[in-house]
């Protein structure tokens, strides 16, 4: 939290009072308040729930600013903890840190008589992430007449070269053309569009030191990414930053059949006209299930992609709802969406992404994106959350012949792409 957001001292002594001078992450024992010798030195951090800032951790412009500082809206965690929750946002979300306030604080707060020590019990805590095992190494990029203003005419050239399976991902920066295609191959899609004598070869890892050329990159990442969902029926809003389903085009209405974790074939609706329960009439909007997918690097060289279910209204299933209440529309909705609920969505995320295989493949010629179908998961230890207890079973997809020569071939090919092409000279250190 910056320490330029000023909390209000009233705010602050109860927060501090509730808190019981530990850290509220279940299981840590840290207290906020340490004695060293003679004096007290303050460890704990105040961490917003729902960011201060617009652009903050777990953010929602519709909090109005007044509510943000109160202690309602903030918990107290050691600085390793406060590190970790700011972090993985996605898997430390806002009802995963109230229901963590409100367990912590009910332990300090209930009549001395009614104080009872729950035993702790070891569960586990899924990430809305899936690792990531392959990234192009390379970015290829050529000096190109298109710009902006006339790239209509750049995709006249990739649709008269089009096949089903290209992903024409690409980005125009300082009239060049970049892209994880090998420009030097005659057969890229991209033949025709750049000047071949100027083709220029970037190492991954170097372009992720510099904070443009790391823009560049995922740049492509995103744009490989909705190339691919293009082509399964969801879009891209620019604007809110999130794909969703578009509709079916003969009934509108469009739904998606997929394993669950409870491992049930189910049924969900991926665009429907909702109801009013009082009289069955249909809503004056639609509704688009949605989710904000990115990819981030948590470390020198490690990726994850991420997975954060959102909506997206439309007046008819195909025309942008504008009303002034679609913030508290969306909000409503995702207030409902508890743990469980929060975790069938990224389920079904995750089994459309990869048509229920253990991994997806966006393959660019010689390099690929390979996401794993996996959810990761941390053991924890805790008092848990009284009638939530629902098994996971369909959470790994195995390992078939298929697959594994798949992923083998896939290695394979990258191995004599790198090795020949390249000569050792861009060899990993």
């Amino acid at each position: 939290m910056s320490s330029r957001i000023k909390i209000p001292v009233p705010e602050m002594k109860i927060l501090f009072a509730k808190s019981g001078n530990l850290c509220a992450f279940p299981s840590c024992q840290t207290p906020i308040i340490a004695n060293e010798g003679d004096e007290d030195k303050l460890l704990a951090e105040m961490a917003h729930i729902i960011a201060y800032k617009d652009d903050g951790p777990r953010s929602d412009p519709n909090l109005p600013i007044s509510e943000r500082n109160k202690a309602s809206n903030l918990i107290l965690f050691c600085p390793t903890h406060h590190t970790i929750v700011d972090k993985f946002e996605y898997q430390y979300n806002v009802q995963v840190l109230r229901e963590m306030k409100r367990l912590h604080e009910a332990r300090f707060t209930r009549p001395k008589e009614n104080l009872t020590e729950q035993e702790p019990k070891s569960e586990f805590l899924y990430a809305s992430f899936l690792p990531i095992s392959h990234l192009p190494r390379f970015v290829f990029s050529a000096e190109t007449p298109y710009r902006k203003n006339n790239i209509l005419e750049l995709f006249d050239i990739l649709n008269t070269q089009e096949h089903k399976d290209v992903l024409y991902a690409f980005e125009l920066r300082d009239k060049r053309l970049h892209t994880f295609f090998d420009l030097r191959e005659p057969n890229n899609p991209f033949r025709g569009a750049c000047d071949k004598t100027t083709i220029d070869v970037s190492k991954a890892t170097d372009l992720w030191e510099n904070p443009d050329s790391h823009r560049l990159y995922i740049a492509l990442l995103n744009r490989s990414l909705t190339s691919y969902l293009k082509k399964r029926g969801v879009a891209y809003d620019a604007e809110h930053f999130r794909h969703y389903f578009l509709p079916d085009k003969i009934t509108v209405e469009r739904k998606f059949t997929y394993k669950s974790l409870a491992g049930k074939n189910t049924s969900k609706a991926l665009v429907h006209n909702p109801v009013t329960k009082a009289t069955g009439l249909p809503k004056s909007y639609w509704i688009h299930l949605a989710a904000n997918l990115s990819f981030q690097q948590i470390e020198q060289r490690q990726w994850v992609f991420t997975i954060r279910p959102e909506r997206h209204l439309t007046k008819d299933g195909y025309e942008s709802y504008t009303h002034s209440s679609i913030g508290s529309k969306i909000t409503k909705i995702k207030s409902r969406m508890y743990n469980w609920e929060y975790l069938q969505e990224i389920q079904l995320w995750r089994e459309f992404l990869t048509n229920a295989k253990p991994r997806l493949y966006l393959s660019f010629g010689k390099q690929s994106i390979v996401i794993e179908n996996t959810l990761l998961k941390e053991g924890i230890q805790w008092v848990g959350i009284p009638n939530d207890e629902k098994d996971f079973i369909s959470q790994k997809h195995p390992e078939d012949l298929f697959s594994y020569a798949e992923i083998q071939l896939l290695e394979s090919a990258e191995d004599d792409f790198y090795s020949d092409l390249f000569l050792g000279e861009y060899e990993d250190d």
